[in-house]
């Protein structure tokens, strides 16, 4: 966890990281009769009441970042976001500001 100051106020940031093929978390987004895994490996950052993901390596706009398996395709399938999600095409920059 990573403290940054932002006027009066401590900002708390939280992140992670996965690798191709892993499972997307319940708590980043719910799924119902589906199986969300990262198609890349990525960086997730929640902060200020929203998740950004990040890619490990920088991918085209066209490029997939969650990939979705349906279990029964006789049924429908949701995924709802648990917060807003921003995604990203390049790296997050390492860099402290």
């Amino acid at each position: 966890m990573h403290w940054t100051v932002k006027g009066v106020f401590m900002m708390s940031e939280n992140t992670w990281t996965f690798e191709a093929g892993d499972r997307v978390p319940e708590w980043l987004m719910r799924q119902t009769n589906c199986v969300l895994r990262f198609d890349c490996d990525a960086v997730v950052v929640e902060s200020n009441n929203e998740y950004q993901i990040y890619p490990a390596s920088a991918i085209n706009d066209d490029d997939t970042m969650v990939l979705a398996e349906i279990i029964d395709q006789q049924f429908d399938a949701e995924v709802e976001h648990v917060l807003p999600i921003r995604t990203h095409t390049a790296p997050r920059s390492m860099s402290l500001n």
